[in-house]
């Protein structure tokens, strides 16, 4: 078996470890790795020839990148994750306690167990490569650091800088680990060798130890007063469990249990702590919790390798773009090619239009800026990629152009017309439809075979998926580009078959009619939204209605129900809040709920509308459980999800998952729509829905491929 790591000594002293994973792009541990790095560290423990020893990373942008998520998958016990988190304690206590001081020159990603081996050494030194970073993402895959994280993070960087990487998952660039003193240096990528040979002669004399020592030390006036003190310490994890069930909901345990790991440990007996420390990551790594997040990664990490098509075409470089229509969607996606460096042209029939465009865009970099996420100087940079024009004026020297005006069918294609004449031979076009047919858009185009539907989540900035919704004639190296530029608009690109509401609005269409449908037979509005986000999603359907905008929601509807009647109907209550009452949701601050800056309160027109309907339709309010309601909500959702897979519109259930949870916020923590069904039981789910449909309306009846599958007892994973 060849070896992952490689000792090089001089004759000065001066040791090299270099680690080099045989036939991988990137340095892992795994159970060879660690067994491998053992016998490496106890043959250290006995040499009398080194001074000091370098750990560094032959691959390109990467330290370590962690432990082998496989290995960690395959846990099925407590005691069988006790025993991998003590191994990995002892070789890092070990490492520690080697008789000569350790660097770790950290060139690239350094994240997990690649971040607590750097903290068992005796110093830090990073380099400013931009791929540079530092962080224990663990809680993203359900479970807490296992090898020491937990203990010597806090004791090098202290709470307040400690928790926020710990908790989070968030991983910091090498500017902030220097500011925060979880590195000791800092190098230029082009320089590394030069700086840590420097590095390693300061770290072997007084002086240079003493300078390193006491740049530890300092600490701002605020952490000091706080961290130092009983009632400050108590400050500091009553605010970090706060802002945990603000963003959790108590629905991730791994942050709360590493929370109250490092509460129970801070300034205790460190060999305790590790203790602690290994009984936690072995309560959480069997879970059920865990083992949905780390399928969700493998998912991800396919979705990132995916080019979109089979056939062997290299995508192009998109380096310039337009957009047409200035409006809510415009202004975001405008936003999001400068933002990504990409130039980007706004075209709509004004300028008092295209200047609310540019006044979106620069209200997204206002709210970066107020996060700390961006300052003045490259914000003022990223939207001098922005020009506006009324007339196409250089849309003919343009790589793509993404259209987003009103969603009417006979409007864009007179509108593709219009931009396939005045745009360049090669130039991709674009549709952000959210329902319409990409095919009939591009019948009238002379060239339809880059014409690709591209459909954006609103709002913009904060919604990670993309729809890349091909038509017949569309040819794969068009599909390969727009892929590749959703990836480098940091998006999730999930390819989508051309069908009405494509695929999440297709599978949430029915989950909110049914939501409606529950509001007319006697469940309170309030109840129903409060009982969804108890299910996990960020929003219930009401306020998702609103933040969508009850104009959309309802010419989604009406082009749905058009197209998959009877078991999807146009609702007579929306059709009534927005035509009549004209309601629009949350932009206008009335729809379901009435918004204000403070609270969001249940509009009292909807009770209204709800009694009215039930008079008029004699329908007697039913009283439902909890059970119900979430079971009709959700399981209508697996039912159009089973058609849409059926019908082929999504590669796998896997995808489809990864769509709605990046689409429309179902919560990552169960593993998708269709790794839920699976765990609530197929025939449980068809026999339910089947009393659905006998009790209240066809639109329940489960899909053959349910059927089927329950009948032959498959699960969708």
């Amino acid at each position: 078996m060849e070896k992952a790591f490689n000792l090089k000594v001089n004759a000065a002293g001066f040791a090299q470890l270099t680690f080099d994973l045989p036939n991988e792009k990137v340095n892992k541990f795994s159970e060879a790795v660690v067994l491998e790095l053992k016998t490496i560290v106890a043959d250290l423990k006995n040499r009398s020839d080194i001074k000091i020893l370098c750990i560094v990373s032959s691959k390109e942008n990467i330290f370590i990148a962690g432990a082998d998520i496989a290995e960690l998958d395959k846990i099925t016990t407590a005691q069988e994750a006790a025993e991998k988190a003590t191994a990995g304690q002892d070789l890092f206590n070990q490492i520690e306690n080697l008789p000569f001081p350790t660097v770790a020159v950290i060139n690239g990603a350094c994240l997990g167990g690649g971040l607590e081996l750097a903290l068992a050494c005796t110093y830090r030194l990073v380099t400013d490569n931009e791929k540079t970073s530092l962080g224990c993402p663990e809680v993203n895959l359900g479970i807490v650091p296992g090898w020491g994280g937990t203990q010597r993070l806090p004791r090098l960087v202290g709470l307040l800088n400690a928790l926020p990487l710990i908790l989070s998952g968030k991983p910091v660039k090498a500017a902030k680990a220097l500011r925060i003193r979880l590195a000791d240096a800092i190098a230029a990528k082009e320089f590394v060798k030069e700086k840590t040979d420097a590095f390693l002669e300061d770290c072997l004399t007084e002086s240079g130890r003493k300078k390193i020592f006491k740049a530890r030390q300092m600490m701002p006036l605020r952490q000091r007063i706080l961290e130092s003190n009983p009632a400050g310490r108590a400050i500091i994890f009553f605010k970090a469990r706060q802002d945990l069930i603000k963003k959790t909901k108590g629905h991730y345990p791994a942050p709360l249990k590493a929370l109250e790991l490092i509460k129970k440990t801070a300034g205790r007996s460190f060999k305790r702590g590790l203790k602690r420390e290994a009984r936690t990551f072995a309560e959480l790594s069997p879970t059920a919790i865990s083992k949905n997040l780390i399928q969700l990664y493998y998912t991800s990490e396919e979705i990132k390798k995916d080019p979109g098509t089979t056939a062997e075409v290299s995508p192009r470089e998109i380096e310039s773009s337009g957009v047409v229509g200035a409006g809510v969607m415009g202004g975001g996606i405008a936003w999001l090619f400068s933002y990504r460096d990409i130039a980007v042209r706004l075209k709509d029939v004004n300028w008092e239009a295209i200047g609310k465009g540019f006044a979106a865009a620069s209200g997204i970099y206002q709210q970066l800026k107020k996060r700390c996420k961006i300052k003045t100087a490259r914000i003022n940079l990223k939207m001098h990629h922005l020009s506006g024009t009324l007339d196409y004026g250089g849309f003919q020297n343009l790589d793509i152009v993404v259209e987003a005006v009103v969603e009417n069918i006979e409007v864009k294609k007179e509108l593709f017309g219009q931009i396939e004449a005045r745009v360049g031979a090669e130039t991709i076009i674009c549709s952000n439809t959210s329902s319409l047919s990409i095919n009939e858009m591009a019948a009238g185009l002379k060239h339809p075979e880059r014409f690709v539907g591209l459909h954006f989540f609103n709002p913009v900035n904060r919604m990670p998926l993309v729809e890349v919704i091909p038509g017949k004639k569309t040819s794969p190296q068009a599909i390969a580009t727009v892929v590749a530029l959703a990836k480098k608009l940091k998006k999730t690109p999930i390819l989508v078959q051309d069908c009405p509401g494509f695929l999440v609005n297709r599978i949430l269409l029915p989950y909110m009619g049914e939501a409606i449908n529950l509001l007319q037979q006697g469940a309170g509005l309030a109840r129903i939204d409060k009982l969804i986000m108890e299910f996990g999603l960020p929003l219930g359907p009401f306020l998702l209605a609103d933040e969508v905008g009850l104009d959309i929601c309802f010419h989604v509807m009406r082009v749905l129900a058009k197209s998959y009647a009877p078991r999807m109907k146009t609702s007579r209550l929306l059709e009534a809040l927005y035509i009549e009452d004209k309601l629009l949701g949350k932009k206008a601050k009335k729809g379901f709920y009435l918004h204000s800056a403070k609270k969001n309160r249940p509009n009292p027109l909807i009770a209204a509308r709800v009694k009215a309907y039930q008079q008029k339709n004699s329908i007697t309010p039913i009283v439902f459980s909890d059970q119900e309601i979430i079971e009709r909500s959700i399981f209508i959702m697996v039912n159009e999800a089973s058609r849409c897979l059926e019908e082929k519109i999504v590669a796998k259930p896997a995808y489809l998952d990864m769509a709605l949870i990046t689409g429309c916020g179902f919560p990552p923590f169960r593993g998708g729509l269709l790794r839920y069904a699976d765990q609530v039981g197929i025939s449980k789910i068809v026999n339910t829905l089947n009393n659905l449909a006998d009790k209240h309306e066809a639109g329940f009846r489960p899909a053959k491929l349910l059927t089927d599958m329950a009948k032959a007892r498959k699960t969708f994973y």
